[in-house]
């Protein structure tokens, strides 16, 4: 056997696995907090949203115009904030206080939340999830090939 002949094993992706759902991306679906812990879920839009989309580019306009490359912390947690809650954030499960009281989702205590600084954490992982809504496991085929 030639060196032309040996076989490999070669993963490859299925394309129909890369499709997204854009009835999920509009009408929201529940993520994993991976980022935090999986048993904490954001029911959220995706970032692909386009009313989402549309008030980010608005207001990401108005921030450079305001402040340059050089916008506040809390300026940028008050915007991204309450674009995560007017947009995408619909929804969680798993928070409790100090008290380990379940913290019921409201989008006042979302908006509370998500504009302080502080808690960028939480805001950062609405986002990430955000940007998986619609997108479905990747499948890969392992398929012999001819180097």
């Amino acid at each position: 056997m030639t060196e032309s002949q040996k076989t490999s094993s070669v993963r490859r992706v299925k394309l129909s696995s890369l499709k997204s759902d854009s009835q999920k991306e509009r009408e929201g679906d529940w993520i994993p907090a991976l980022d935090i812990d999986p048993d904490i879920k954001w029911f959220v839009r995706s970032t692909n949203y386009a009313p989402f989309k549309i008030a980010r580019d608005a207001h990401a306009s108005k921030l450079a115009r305001r402040h340059g490359d050089n916008v506040p912390d809390d300026v940028m947690a008050d915007v991204y904030g309450k674009l995560a809650v007017e947009h995408l954030l619909l929804g969680w499960q798993g928070l409790v206080d100090d008290d380990e009281r379940d913290i019921e989702f409201s989008p006042e205590r979302a908006k509370e939340i998500l504009t302080d600084p502080e808690y960028r954490a939480v805001r950062g992982s609405v986002y990430l999830a955000a940007t998986k809504v619609g997108r479905e496991e990747v499948e890969f085929v392992e398929a012999g090939t001819k180097n």
